[in-house]
């Protein structure tokens, strides 16, 4: 035999909470959009400083090329790895509101009818931790990549394999 289904009723709670939970997943959302145009960014404003400096030095190699290399992709890196770390500090709270809808109504239903907005064990990290991951996460390695490259190069420039 199968369960009935009984309706949900909201109450006024739950509306505000739901109400507040919407407007948390928006800003989430537009974290989100902002960390994908920070890459796109980036990558605009390092091709950009790289060929005004490359005028400057007359065409020439030179340390500032790399320096801003260097700069660039780990600034990026920082407010893109701040941006990921609100998100997740605001899916937290998306998850407890809807655990206190759920707790209120005393009903799995709230629950169960989704997937969490984060990982119990994401939410349950220490500060230190939830800054790493926050740092060095797979939506990171585009900037990684960027210092990378700029350092063997930097490197090579250095011990005079390339001028």
């Amino acid at each position: 035999m199968s369960e009935e289904k009984v309706p949900y009723s909201k109450c006024l709670d739950d509306e505000l909470d739901w109400k507040l939970i919407d407007q948390l997943h928006s800003a989430v959302s537009q974290i989100s959009g902002f960390c994908f145009e920070a890459k796109k960014l980036c990558v605009t404003v390092q091709f950009v400083v790289i060929g005004v400096i490359a005028t400057f030095t007359e065409k020439k190699l030179d340390h500032a090329i790399f320096v801003a290399g260097f700069l660039i992709p780990l600034c990026f890196w920082f407010l893109d790895s701040v941006g990921y770390y609100y998100q997740a500090k605001l899916r937290t709270s998306m998850e407890k509101i809807r655990g206190q809808i759920a707790s209120r109504n005393n009903r799995k239903t709230v629950i169960a009818t989704g997937v969490p907005f984060i990982s119990k064990e994401r939410s349950e990290l220490s500060q230190v931790k939830k800054i790493r991951a926050a740092s060095l996460n797979h939506s990171m390695w585009l900037y990684g990549l960027m210092i990378l490259i700029d350092l063997g190069i930097w490197w090579l420039y250095c011990i005079e394999v390339i001028s």
